[in-house]
């Protein structure tokens, strides 16, 4: 490069330049805006005196037409003498008052007018005229001006904190050429760095034919992960990805494609994992086993940014190493374990539920036998002759043990095995007639459904019970609200065939939710908490779940998610 004599090179000569400009725009600008704020606080001033002046004139007049009059303010026809007035000088108000401290008002006195008071024999004369859109037009000149300054303000700010951000690329631009050749002292930035940009591509092209001869020797070889993938990707059942040493993807098979969700028919090859996989927790796994070469044995990840429910995947990673030790790429293998977790959460659910039955069954049968032996003893005292006292005591002991008694009958039901005969139904309809049926008997609630047809292979009369609890509960929470109230229920097929409740009620507080579902847990007065723990293992048993959420005060939801088909080998289940 031929040196051009000019200023020494350094950032100041650049940064000097930019910044004077971009201050002497903004202060142009700010100047402006003062010069037209001056100008248009000048106009805003002349027309509230010209106004006003108009104001004073005609208050002169109208004082001065009053004075000529023999009796201005006759008391049986100031009231038309006033209107008159008004009438006469477009005033929107005109009231009198007389020495002795009487007054009269005609028109309108109040926000938007302003007050003239002139005198004339025997009275005070307050003439309200209207200067509404002399307010108006202050504010707005206000405001006006308050965005103005801020607009000033602000455009300073960003001159003082991002003029460094601006110049940031060229001071870069000017440390990459210092490090191409060193830099010499005697250039001008701008000339400096195209002459080094022009260096630059004469070097490019000098390596481009290097590069050709390079890319059409590496063309001529067998890619050892490639044939490595194409073999093991014809044979594999489960998920497999082929990465290269540069991160970026060699191949995918069919599996891959499906338990991820990306499409059979999209082209990876040569795509960079982060953007063929998205922002996922297995994108961030793989990627981190990817850096630091290490291998990797079934970890188990939730897929996430499917078009499906949450699925577990478990992954296991191989780095490949050449003979040389050299990096050839890492092999991703893994499987959806979501059904393997799903039956394991299925079968803990079932027996927690059948604990828990065997527990209440036993409880129950103890209660029972000692409530039967306490109401025959009430029945028999209740048989002699007892003061009215002692008789009323008995009648509510006797009351007492019956509720307990039912609560004990409830807990039998819950112990009890629950037996179901699956067939064919549509749960929509169902969940609908139930609805109408249940909302018909109530007022102050409004029903919305919304979804089409939803088949499911379960027990309509088990089922029906589930769905009238949960409906029940939607009603007592709306009327314990005290307000009127929706419940809308949504039928969708989704991964799996869902129904949604959801109230307007009283809400549930998501602390306790989960805990709803066991016995004896309830948020009503007089519940017993039998109800979603019943419903809970009739959904369980039909392969399904069932999750309750909401806020206090906002209403609550109710999810059932159902099994897609049941697995019955016999026709039948029973759930102890």
């Amino acid at each position: 490069m031929v040196p051009v004599a000019s200023s020494a090179l350094t950032k100041l000569g650049f940064r000097r330049d930019v910044r004077l400009f971009l201050s002497v725009l903004v202060g142009f600008f700010i100047i402006l805006i003062l010069v037209l704020l001056v100008l248009l606080q000048y106009t805003v001033t002349q027309a509230e005196e010209s106004a006003w002046a108009t104001f004073n004139l005609t208050a002169d007049r109208a004082a001065r037409d009053l004075r000529e009059l023999p009796d201005p303010f006759h008391r049986d026809a100031v009231g038309e003498r006033l209107n008159a007035l008004m009438t006469r000088y477009e005033l929107a108000g005109v009231s009198v008052r007389w020495t002795d401290g009487t007054s009269k008002l005609a028109g309108y006195r109040g926000p938007g007018t302003d007050t003239i008071q002139r005198a004339i024999p025997g009275a005070i004369v307050q003439m309200y005229v209207n200067t509404a859109a002399l307010h108006v037009m202050k504010r707005r000149f206000v405001w006006t001006s308050i965005i103005a300054l801020v607009a000033c303000s602000a455009g300073t700010l960003l001159l003082v904190f991002y003029v460094r951000g601006i110049l940031r690329p060229v001071e870069e631009l000017l440390d990459h050429a210092r490090e191409l050749d060193g830099g010499p002292a005697d250039h001008d930035e701008t000339t400096y760095l195209i002459e080094t940009f022009r260096t630059s591509i004469a070097r490019l092209r000098e390596q481009e034919v290097e590069l050709k001869r390079l890319h059409e020797m590496e063309k001529t070889r067998a890619d050892e992960l490639q044939i490595l993938t194409a073999t093991l990707t014809r044979n594999l059942t489960s998920g497999f990805i082929a990465i290269g040493p540069d991160a970026r993807i060699v191949d995918v098979n069919v599996a891959a494609r499906e338990i991820l969700e990306l499409g059979l028919d999209r082209n990876f090859a040569g795509r960079p994992l982060d953007d063929a996989l998205g922002e996922t927790a297995f994108a961030r796994v793989v990627s981190s086993a990817l850096a630091s070469r290490r291998s990797m044995n079934r970890q188990e990840v939730d897929l996430e940014g499917t078009e499906s429910a949450r699925k577990t995947i478990g992954i296991t990673t191989v780095p490949l190493f050449s003979d040389a030790d050299r990096f050839l790429g890492m092999l991703v293998l893994f499987t959806d374990l979501t059904r393997v977790r799903d039956l394991e959460s299925r079968l803990r659910e079932t027996q927690r539920l059948a604990e828990l039955g065997e527990i209440s069954a036993g409880i129950a049968h103890e209660f029972r036998n000692a409530l039967s032996t306490i109401l025959g003893y009430l029945k028999l005292a209740r048989r002699a002759t007892l003061p009215a006292e002692v008789d009323t005591r008995i009648k509510g002991a006797e009351a007492e043990a019956v509720e307990l008694s039912r609560t004990v009958d409830g807990l039998l039901g819950f112990a009890k095995p629950v037996k179901i005969t699956p067939a064919r139904l549509d749960v929509a309809a169902l969940t609908r007639e139930i609805a109408e049926r249940l909302v018909k008997e109530t007022t102050g609630v409004a029903l919305h459904f919304d979804g089409d047809s939803l088949e499911v292979d379960g027990d309509a009369s088990l089922l029906g019970r589930v769905i009238e609890n949960i409906i029940r509960n939607s009603l007592e929470s709306i009327h314990q609200k005290g307000t009127d109230g929706h419940i809308v229920i949504t039928a969708r097929q989704l991964s799996r065939p869902t129904l949604t409740f959801r109230d307007d009620g009283q809400g549930v507080d998501p602390a306790v939710a989960s805990r709803l579902f066991l016995p004896f847990q309830s948020t009503k007065a007089s519940g017993a908490g039998l109800g979603l723990a019943l419903a809970r293992k009739i959904i369980v048993l039909h392969g399904g779940d069932i999750r309750l959420t909401g806020e206090p005060g906002e209403g609550a939801t109710v999810t059932i998610e159902f099994a897609q088909q049941l697995d019955v080998e016999s026709g039948s289940q029973v759930l102890q």
